[in-house]
């Protein structure tokens, strides 16, 4: 796991025990980073901690018969194809990792397949497809660390807090598994988000950018 990766749980942590000292948390997350019991119904919450505003990285193949497609097809991926994500591909591009047999790939053939796949600041201006890739988690919340506590899709809960509106911009990258042997590296599209020009929520599971939103248990 990298240090980001453990930044990421550590918070993810902090933020249950909050929860869990203040007897919110649910027992059942069912699979979501954290939730809160309120009035007899169970809500779930997105983590995210300072350094990882990334949402929805999902890995591509591509083969000679079908290009490209995902490695694992499921509601992330279905939105993806509903937004058009691969069109942002250059359709021109044949990528080595694939189409040179594997102890055969090079350092340059992996420099080639990183720049001529690299894209970034692709603007994403339909946030449909962030609040329905979590609202088909049944999770309508979202607390980033430093900028407060949100709702996505709904303010299904009642809390009275903002809406998660986010700059959204795409990323497609060739990024290193291991360094050895060379051909150890994937494409992944990610979406990424502009923490710099997001509004400050009116509430924050911390407490500490606003207060703590009126949960009723």
């Amino acid at each position: 796991m990298t240090t980001e990766e453990n930044l990421g749980v550590e918070y993810q942590n902090h933020i249950r025990d909050i929860l869990s000292k203040k007897e919110l948390l649910p027992k059942d997350l069912k699979g979501n980073d954290a939730g809160f019991f309120s009035n007899g119904i169970d809500y779930y919450i997105e983590i995210k901690n300072r350094t990882a505003p990334d949402f929805g990285q999902k890995i591509l193949h591509w083969d000679q018969k079908d290009g490209w497609y995902w490695a694992k097809e499921d509601i992330v991926t279905e939105l993806y194809d509903k937004y058009g994500v691969l069109d942002n591909i250059n359709p021109n591009f044949i990528p080595r990792r694939h189409s040179v047999p594997k102890d055969d790939i090079t350092p340059q053939d992996k420099i080639y397949n990183q720049k001529q796949f690299k894209r970034s600041g692709i603007i994403i201006s339909d946030l449909s497809i962030l609040y329905e890739f979590y609202a088909r988690k049944d999770c309508y919340y979202i607390q980033i660390e430093g900028l407060g506590f949100y709702y996505m899709k709904k303010d299904i809960a009642n809390l009275d807090v903002l809406q998660f509106t986010p700059n959204l911009t795409l990323r497609l990258r060739a990024k290193t598994v291991h360094s050895y042997p060379i051909y150890n590296y994937r494409f992944y599209v990610v979406i990424n988000i502009n923490k710099k020009k997001l509004k400050k929520s009116n509430y924050d599971l911390e407490g500490k950018v606003g207060p703590f939103p009126n949960i009723t248990p």
